[in-house]
């Protein structure tokens, strides 16, 4: 103890000493980073912020691996690292099911990396524990970011009306689906891909390229049976028929528009267009399924071409995505996509947020990462002008859902999205798609089992 006090006051002589002889003296570390001031640029600004003092910063950054999702983070840390040349960001990769489980353990022990990559039905689930730093004001504020931001992906960055990240793609299961345009010529539908007014146009269609040998599809006309699709369209149908299934006063499907919308669905299998039997997410899963030949008309989202096309080139070629047609009002549902958040116990969370708000909301950087990704764009702004122009050059597949974005809403906030989606919507339609349940049976049940989850 003595030690330190002498050495202590040693210290302050020479300090003082410096100073009476005009040297400056060293600044006290205080371990602030002054990203506070830097990060209060505009968003539109190409120009970055110097968000960081001149100590050396490290950020570490974890993603779930996706080759395509990655290269264009590293790109934009080479570029944020370029411009403020103190900083040093490291990516850290995991595979997709090893990232969850890192993340559940991880952020209670206060091991994790300083930025996470996050989808938007998880983010808050991870904040209500307190393991996720709210948006600072000087990155951009609750009511500029909904602004800024599809509404249906700002959605899920949003828990009791505080900011938890920035989403920077725009997940979409529903509104347009992959058409084999080759099939269709063959079949003599030749403007098929100037869409469907009803939905009596699109059964006729899909019907005609349906094939059946003794009496079992061999090819859907319409593959909608995966967990996604078919949990997209469901809730989209409600919202179209003009219902809502999250009000004020709860969850419930279990309505005249909940109804209409199971009517739908089953019969696309009435009329022969996909057995649910054959085709689900256990068997002749719908992006397999068209790709190989097995399905004409697919519902899955954009991200599958890319993924896709490397291996079936001549597939992707003649694929075209086509919006399909309303029960009545222009209205879908759509999970937040994937986003940045920044941890609560980070030591670096100046410099990480300031990373995030190059990464994601200057216009340009976040278009690069989209092009780079392959993904449709959670800013609004890249969804039009010259950015969305480019997009669709590069991902002519665009097209359609450009136009479809601003009628998207979020999907609603439950306590466990995942579980609402795969563990009971989807096993339920689909045993009632299977002739297993009752229209009136499926729809109580969706009801109890959801409730059962609420708070």
């Amino acid at each position: 103890m003595k030690k330190h006090v002498l050495l202590g006051l040693f210290v302050l002589l020479i300090g003082l000493l410096l100073v009476a002889c005009g040297g400056d003296a060293p600044p006290a570390d205080n371990g602030s980073s002054e990203s506070s001031e830097a990060a209060d640029t505009s968003s539109e600004s190409s120009e970055p912020a110097e968000s960081t003092a001149a100590e050396a910063v490290t950020i570490r950054l974890w993603t779930h691996q996706n080759d395509a999702f990655n290269s264009g983070y590293q790109t934009l840390a080479d570029a944020y690292m370029a411009e403020n040349p103190n900083v040093t960001i490291e990516l850290e990769t995991f595979d997709y099911d090893t990232y969850i489980q890192t993340l559940q353990t991880s952020l209670p022990a206060g091991t994790q990396a300083d930025v996470l990559q996050m989808f938007g039905s998880w983010v808050c689930s991870y904040a209500e524990g307190g393991n996720l730093a709210t948006v600072p004001e000087s990155v951009i504020s609750l009511a500029d970011a909904q602004e800024a931001i599809f509404p249906a992906q700002i959605g899920g960055y949003i828990c009791d009306d505080q900011l938890y990240g920035i989403p920077q793609e725009f997940n979409i299961e529903y509104g347009a689906v992959l058409v084999n345009t080759q099939l269709a010529e063959e079949m003599g539908l030749t403007d098929i891909t100037d869409g469907w007014t009803s939905w009596d146009e699109f059964v006729e269609d899909a019907k005609a390229m349906t094939e059946e040998v003794d009496g079992n599809i061999i090819r859907a006309g319409y593959n909608f049976t995966g967990s996604d699709g078919m949990a997209a369209t469901f809730y989209s149908l409600i919202l179209q028929n003009g219902g809502q299934y999250l009000t004020d006063d709860g969850f419930s499907v279990n309505t005249p528009e909940g109804k209409a919308a199971l009517e739908l669905m089953k019969r696309f299998v009435d009329e022969g267009l996909i057995d649910p039997v054959l085709f689900n997410d256990e068997a002749n899963w719908v992006g397999d399924s068209y790709f190989d030949g097995s399905s004409a008309i697919g519902l899955v989202g954009p991200w599958v071409v890319p993924e896709y096309g490397v291996d079936y080139p001549e597939m992707a070629e003649v694929t075209q995505y086509v919006p399909l047609p309303s029960a009545g009002e222009d209205a879908l549902v759509a999970a937040s996509g994937w986003g940045l958040t920044v941890a609560e116990n980070s030591k670096a969370q100046d410099a990480a947020w300031d990373f995030v708000k190059f990464a994601t909301l200057n216009a340009d950087n976040a278009m690069q990462w989209n092009l780079a990704s392959g993904t449709l764009p959670a800013l609004k702004a890249n969804a039009e002008g010259a950015n969305g122009e480019a997009l669709v050059a590069e991902f002519a597949h665009f097209g359609p859902f450009l136009e479809i974005l601003p009628h998207a809403q979020f999907e609603g906030a439950f306590p466990d999205r995942d579980l609402v989606w795969y563990e009971i919507t989807y096993p339920n339609i689909l045993n009632f798609l299977q002739g297993n349940m009752s229209l009136e049976e499926t729809l109580a049940t969706i009801d109890q089992q959801v409730n059962e989850t609420m708070p």
